[in-house]
């Protein structure tokens, strides 16, 4: 099962984890994919819609990177930044 936490889009953190921009943009010829990002205990899981349709999440794992699910559980990879793990789900 899965939960989605709902967050405030703006929030103040003295965390030493990465920012980074909540919101991608997709190419055009791709549908346009919102990421939400999900801090209840720490930043560090990134949720993606599409439509406000689930379609998967990232979550950062510190040294290893940030590790890409789909909506059904595939894993996508690690990715050294965000936005790679964010643009793999505009690539598959």
């Amino acid at each position: 099962m899965t939960t989605i936490i709902e967050a405030p889009r703006t929030t103040t953190t003295t965390s030493t984890m990465p920012v980074a921009s909540t919101t991608t943009t997709a190419p055009s010829t791709a549908p346009h994919l919102d990421w939400e990002l999900v801090d209840a205990v720490r930043q560090q899981v990134w949720i993606g819609r599409v439509r406000g349709i689930f379609v998967g999440m990232v979550e950062y794992r510190g040294e290893d990177g940030y590790a890409v699910t789909t909506r059904l559980g595939r894993g996508l990879g690690t990715f050294e930044t965000l936005e790679l793990a964010q643009d793999a789900f505009i690539k598959h």
